[in-house]
């Protein structure tokens, strides 16, 4: 529907994106192809969103934003379920649905690397999952869950380092949850 006013344009353009991104990868990512897949004029992006370069910033860091919104509900997990697979669940969901779409699209368009960067403060985000990982850990040992001599801060450390370095090598797939499931069992003793 061109010309007609769409009050959730910005979700509609995050959707396309999202579909073309799993069809044709980062490099499908044009202002062409995104409007064209969410039916809108041709123009849009550089009318609302600073052109190409601007979209892709703001829908990386929307990404990474529902990602981390995800992993904020970890620590009311803790009492139920088993341990392992929260946190297993929990670093899967954060890497392949906010990391993956922002590491294709810089790994397509290192240009982009600085200004997705600054808008989604990287180092910000990876302490925030940081954070809730310890929570986490912290309210499994306080129901009586988790040994109490365990450094949760620094099981939470090196899980999200890990798991991020595992991300950054797996070369753009998404991530093993067999293999992030046997990191976070050695970091965390059961």
């Amino acid at each position: 529907m061109r010309g007609v006013p769409r009050p959730d344009l910005r979700t509609e353009l995050f959707a396309a994106a999202d579909r073309i991104l799993a069809r044709d990868g980062a490099t499908g990512l044009t202002s062409r192809a995104i409007t064209d897949e969410a039916g809108c004029a041709k123009g849009i992006l550089h009318n609302h969103f600073d052109g190409l370069e601007g979209f892709l910033t703001e829908f990386a860091a929307d990404r990474l934003q529902r990602a981390l919104e995800q992993l904020s509900e970890l620590p009311g997990r803790a009492g139920h379920g088993d341990i392992l697979d929260n946190l297993t669940t929990a670093a899967v969901t954060l890497f392949d649905s906010g990391a993956l779409p922002t590491a294709a699209l810089i790994s397509a368009r290192p240009a982009l690397a600085t200004r997705i960067g600054a808008a989604i403060a990287a180092d910000s985000a990876l302490s925030a999952s940081e954070q809730f990982f310890a929570d986490y850990l912290i309210a499994e040992q306080t129901a009586g869950r988790l040994p109490a001599d365990q450094d949760t801060r620094t099981i939470a450390f090196a899980l999200v380092g890990s798991i991020h370095h595992l991300f950054f090598t797996s070369q753009g797939t998404e991530l093993d949850p067999t293999r992030v499931r046997q990191i976070i069992r050695t970091l965390v003793r059961l």
